[in-house]
């Protein structure tokens, strides 16, 4: 760990002030504290994997750390990990029977109804096959991943991670008052939705016939906040929270302001032009273009992340490719491009190359912009609101 001439998550004072407790302990990330007299009861506790662990103090640090900086939990740190694997894969296990009972059945139907052509055809059969790839396949095959790892897992290894994990709690401990203040806005709109004739996508989807027949333009803004179910919904919260958070965080609060409201244009233009026939609602166009901004703004800036966790956003794109690629008879891919290809040339106009460790400054103009595409981002969910509950 270093002074100012390296990034906030490696700074000695990246992490709080140990609590006054015992001289051993850790604490999880919901912030429930466990104190320890020995060191021997710290690897002790560690190695029963109860609950996603966040820090770790120790006497001679005066501050929180991550477990990965104490090579001395090597042991027990693998343990802990093989526990968790387990029950991630027992979890998938579950996952695998109830979805590929959903996939079982909605194929039958499909057949039943249109026989072979009606598979290509079912919205259910492919929310069905995503919805099984999603929450079996892939943690699966995370959990298998992660357990063959362990097969190799050494103090050096463990070493390697310090950055990594220094850097994902550091960014967990951030605040991100905008990220939080859209997410409720999605969650407003949502709830409002719910509660309303034909759940409000007539009043402010994107109805492409209306659209281009009425000029009703404003439709771009307000379908965004619109969502086709509550697993929509859910995905695109869930995605949004954290990119939404890694974007304010590194680069800024006004650009997460500019990047969303360039990527609801950009994913909307795309839509429209690509897609004239097809509907469309969904935040998935702005998450991709968050997604977009940071594999650019991150390569750009590569002191300020680390490399390991510089790739797991790029197993998010190939994640997304792979979603795209299963459910493209009912996912709006053409929004998707448009909105990584919006964010992404974002990044790459508003910040040049840069080797600094420092994030970047925010500038007078930089508040201006971030101000104007806030506002706008707020009517944008205001109007569908307001469009759903005048609905009649």
């Amino acid at each position: 760990m270093k002074g100012c001439s390296s990034p906030a998550w490696d700074r000695e004072d990246a992490f709080d002030l140990k609590p006054d407790r015992g001289p051993y302990g850790c604490q999880d990330e919901k912030g429930k504290i466990r104190s320890f007299e020995t060191f021997e009861d710290l690897e002790k506790d560690l190695s029963q994997g109860r609950g996603k662990l966040a820090w770790i103090w120790v006497p001679e640090h005066e501050r929180l750390l991550a477990p990965e900086e104490i090579v001395e939990l090597a042991s027990s740190l693998k343990k802990r990990r093989a526990i968790i694997a387990k029950g991630d894969l027992d979890d998938a296990k579950k996952g695998g029977v109830l979805f590929g009972l959903a996939l079982l059945w909605t194929f039958f139907s499909a057949i039943q109804q249109s026989g072979l052509e009606g598979l290509g055809k079912s919205q259910s059969f492919g929310l069905a096959v995503l919805l099984f790839v999603l929450f079996a396949l892939r943690p699966g095959w995370e959990a298998l991943k992660q357990k063959n790892e362990l097969q190799k897992y050494t103090p050096e290894n463990l070493a390697l991670e310090v950055p990594e994990a220094r850097f994902e709690l550091w960014l967990g401990s951030q605040r991100a008052r905008v990220s939080l203040s859209v997410l409720i806005l999605m969650l407003v709109v949502g709830l409002t939705q719910v509660f309303s004739p034909g759940f409000g996508i007539e009043s402010a989807g994107l109805l492409k016939l209306r659209y281009f027949q009425n000029g009703e333009t404003w439709r771009l803004f307000t379908a965004s906040f619109l969502h086709g179910n509550l697993i929509h919904f859910a995905l695109n919260a869930s995605a949004l929270w954290y990119l939404a958070r890694r974007v304010e965080i590194l680069a800024r609060w006004p650009h997460l302001a500019g990047v969303f409201l360039m990527s609801m244009l950009g994913a909307g233009w795309a839509t429209v032009s690509f897609l004239p026939s097809q509907n469309s609602v969904g935040i998935s166009g702005v998450v991709c273009g968050l997604l977009g901004f940071l594999l650019v703004f991150e390569t750009l800036h590569q002191p300020l992340v680390p490399k390991l966790a510089r790739r797991r956003v790029a197993s998010i794109l190939v994640s997304l490719v792979v979603i795209g690629a299963l459910g493209f008879r009912f996912i709006d891919n053409a929004s998707h491009f448009g909105g990584l290809l919006t964010g992404a040339s974002y990044a790459g106009i508003v910040f040049p190359k840069s080797s600094s460790f420092h994030r970047p400054s925010i500038l007078k103009q930089d508040k201006i912009i971030g101000l104007v595409s806030l506002m706008m981002i707020w009517l944008s969910g205001i109007g569908a609101i307001v469009l759903m509950m005048t609905h009649r």
